[in-house]
């Protein structure tokens, strides 16, 4: 009967020591996927900086450039706001960054690029510079990209922390600013988008090839 009831025990004990290993693992896996949200949430993806390479074409003139990378940034959803045939300058309107829903968009081309567009309001405006070298004419491209930046609301009480930044509430939130957010909004320069740079101009290189072919 001793023996029996020390048996119990240790198997109570066992059980005991298993649901522990269990419930660490399990707390575990919940941490470390919280840690990884988090991180890609907050920026953590680094940054690809590098400096995309010029494209350079020969038996190009300007005019065809021209025409050939306006075709490229339409299709990327850019409006193109200036085309100066004189100084070799396109400039686009500037874009509001695609959202995870929004598949069909190009332009977020890294994991970093992503997270900014859908944490932040940010937007880019493209700029090509077309000069010829060398009987050749060469294509540049320079993004920019600036975030919103919002100020805060007074909170004065809980029950107004949701409209920190907006008019929202506990049932919906809406991204609509008062009159004094809307004159102390400011859009901030926050660098170049490298990698979007080298995909406008693969993708204008890929055109004007394609284009100079049907000839």
């Amino acid at each position: 009967m001793g023996k029996t009831r020390t048996n119990a025990v240790v198997f109570r004990h066992g059980l005991t020591r298993i649901n522990t290993v269990k419930t660490y693992f399990s707390v575990s896996s919940v941490l470390s996927v919280a840690i990884v949200t988090v991180c890609l949430l907050s920026g953590c993806a680094k940054r690809q900086q590098f400096e995309p390479k010029p494209v350079c074409l020969a038996g190009t003139d300007a005019k065809l450039a021209m025409a050939e990378a306006e075709k490229v940034l339409i299709r990327m959803n850019f409006v193109v706001d200036k085309i100066d045939p004189n100084s070799g300058v396109m400039r686009t309107k500037p874009l509001t960054g695609g959202q995870f829903f929004e598949l069909w968009r190009k332009d977020n081309r890294s994991s970093y690029s992503r997270n900014m567009a859908n944490i932040h309001t940010i937007r880019r405006t493209a700029e090509l510079q077309f000069a010829q070298e060398n009987e050749q004419m060469c294509i540049n491209c320079n993004v920019k990209v600036e975030r919103l930046s919002v100020p805060e609301k007074e909170i004065d009480s809980s029950s107004r922390v949701y409209s920190l930044f907006s008019d929202s509430d506990s049932s919906s939130q809406r991204m609509q600013l008062n009159a004094e957010q809307k004159r102390k909004s400011e859009w901030v320069d926050i660098g170049r988008d490298n990698g979007l740079e080298d995909y406008i101009l693969t993708k204008v290189n890929k055109q004007i090839s394609k284009t100079k072919g049907k000839r």
